[in-house]
């Protein structure tokens, strides 16, 4: 299954675009006689390679889902929420068909596969007959690393190590990924994925997972009641809690993957925005150049003006007692409005003199 999933994400580097680029053209040549315009092309490339990514997504789930390995239920032919009456009828059942002693006339190869047969049904049955360890299994799966291991805190402590390590490495290649530009897009929708997915996780692994008669009398209440098994099994109600937390990790990794190919094709911009930004962007550009020179020109004409009295001490100070005379005559005027008014007639009365 490992290496189906790993072969799957590698397939989404080159997959989805040539299978796009042969639909396109295969439907430009059977459907339509003209080719159409540049823009009819980019927009119907988007709607296939939208159809193709969710396509593979699917494609993808599915191959993960019928990948997982057989559990006890599967090796027993029960469903999950099977009740203890039908297990013991299975496996009395089973006994009768693969017990060593009921095997004596097979061949050689025949017997070993029956042996082998019941010695995995008495695995599963040994495992699923008590309520708290079959409850144990479902959530925690087979557990050959934690031998020591008696009440459920036990398992669950014992499952803690891997599930931290598991959310802290996804949490710092998402990061890693979106320093170094690769995933950009989305980068917010999927550190919050992959904090719902922690939290449905632990949701699953410590709430108690309901019997099998309420398995079909299930409500979407609140919030918090949707991190519990008992509603997410509706969505796959023959895997066990702890193969939905597989499926859950890789459902993440997949869509993911194609959040990455779905986002620049989807939200890209189009061509006349493009156009727009890049007239705006030159327009600006030849404004600040146009700002510069205008400012450049009005220092060039400042120090012109000045020029004249840098080397002449009698004239800068004949020059600075005139400005300071000036200064002084606007303040007056400005503080007091009978003065400017009084100005102006003293200055009408000089223009009629001359």
């Amino acid at each position: 299954m490992d290496w189906e999933f790993a072969q799957s994400m590698a397939f989404w580097a080159f997959v989805p675009s040539m299978a796009t680029k042969f639909i396109q053209k295969q439907y430009y040549s059977y459907r339509l006689r003209r080719i159409p315009a540049a823009d009819a092309q980019r927009k119907h490339y988007r709607i296939i390679y939208t159809v193709v990514v969710l396509a593979y997504l699917l494609y993808s789930f599915i191959q993960v889902e019928r990948g997982l390995p057989k559990t006890h239920y599967d090796v027993l032919g029960l469903p999950r929420g099977a009740d203890a009456s039908d297990m013991r009828k299975t496996v009395r059942q089973m006994t009768l068909m693969f017990h060593p002693d009921k095997l004596q006339a097979l061949e050689e190869s025949d017997r070993l596969r029956a042996e082998e047969v019941y010695l995995h049904m008495r695995q599963a049955w040994d495992v699923l007959k008590e309520p708290a360890s079959r409850e144990i299994y479902d959530k925690y799966g087979p557990t050959p690393n934690c031998q020591r291991c008696i009440t459920e805190r036990d398992f669950l402590y014992n499952t803690l190590p891997s599930v931290v390590s598991f959310y802290g490495v996804s949490a710092g290649l998402l990061a890693l990924l979106s320093l170094t530009g690769t995933m950009t897009f989305g980068r917010y929708w999927r550190f919050a994925g992959l904090l719902l997915l922690g939290s449905i996780e632990l949701g699953i692994l410590t709430r108690p997972a309901p019997g099998p008669a309420s398995l079909t009398a299930l409500s979407l209440s609140s919030l918090s009641s949707l991190l519990s098994f008992g509603r997410l099994v509706l969505i796959l109600p023959h895997r066990t809690a702890h193969e939905h937390i597989i499926l859950y990790r890789q459902l993440f990794v997949v869509a993911s993957v194609a959040l990455s190919q779905l986002g620049p094709v989807l939200f890209s911009e189009s061509p006349s925005a493009n156009k727009d930004g890049a007239l705006m962007k030159q327009l600006l550009n030849d404004l600040e150049s146009l700002t510069n020179l205008q400012l450049r020109d009005s220092a060039h004409a400042f120090r012109g003006v000045f020029e004249p009295f840098q080397r002449d001490a009698v004239a800068v100070a004949e020059l600075r007692r005139k400005m300071e005379k000036m200064a002084v005559d606007m303040r007056l005027l400005e503080g007091d409005q009978e003065l400017v008014i009084a100005k102006g007639r003293a200055q009408m009365r000089a223009s009629k003199r001359r």
